[in-house]
């Protein structure tokens, strides 16, 4: 009985609690107090929140005199204060300048499709006139074939005419086709 009862303490113990562990954050706003003099027993005149903007006078101690809201002074600690932007003013800043790219990106997405549909109206336009070309290569040559044919049937016209008058020198009148033919 005694295994019996351990095993169950074991098994208990090796089982999860029912409250399972949530992952939570610190959050980093707070409001730091403003006061009237170096030193945390003087008056608070007012309260900032993180991510406020302050110029900074004097220092004493761990104590700043700064400006803030419309030109009003007091007194903070030192240890609130730093020279970082903020990382929610720089997140801020990073998400307007993703925007701005991701609108570039988007009209430059559409400036290379609009380029891309003239490159293929070029690429035809080229194509046609590369036809026309290569046409127009060929046009000397088919002219030269018809002036050589039109040449050969000229120099056969000339020399027809030119043995036929030298037949009709010699027979006499001319030719006839009916000499000896018929009565």
């Amino acid at each position: 009985m005694g295994k019996y009862l351990l095993s169950i303490l074991f098994c208990v113990l090796l089982l999860p609690p029912a409250v399972q562990a949530k992952t939570k954050y610190v959050i980093d706003y707070f409001k730091i107090m403003v006061r009237s003099q170096p030193g945390a027993e003087y008056k608070i005149i007012d309260q900032l929140p993180s991510n406020e903007k302050v110029r900074t006078i004097q220092e004493e101690g761990n104590w700043v005199k700064i400006a803030f809201k419309n030109n009003r002074t007091g007194w903070v600690l030192q240890q609130y204060l730093t020279e970082e932007t903020p990382k929610e003013i720089r997140i801020a800043d990073l998400e307007k300048k993703v925007t701005e790219q991701e609108k570039k990106i988007q009209s430059l997405d559409e400036e290379n499709f609009s380029l891309k549909k003239k490159n293929v109206e070029v690429g035809q336009s080229i194509n046609a006139l590369s036809s026309e070309n290569q046409s127009l290569k060929e046009e000397p040559f088919r002219i030269l074939l018809l002036l050589a044919g039109g040449g050969i049937f000229l120099i056969g016209c000339i020399t027809t005419l030119i043995l036929q008058s030298m037949g009709r020198k010699k027979r006499g009148s001319g030719l006839t086709f009916d000499r000896g033919i018929g009565p």
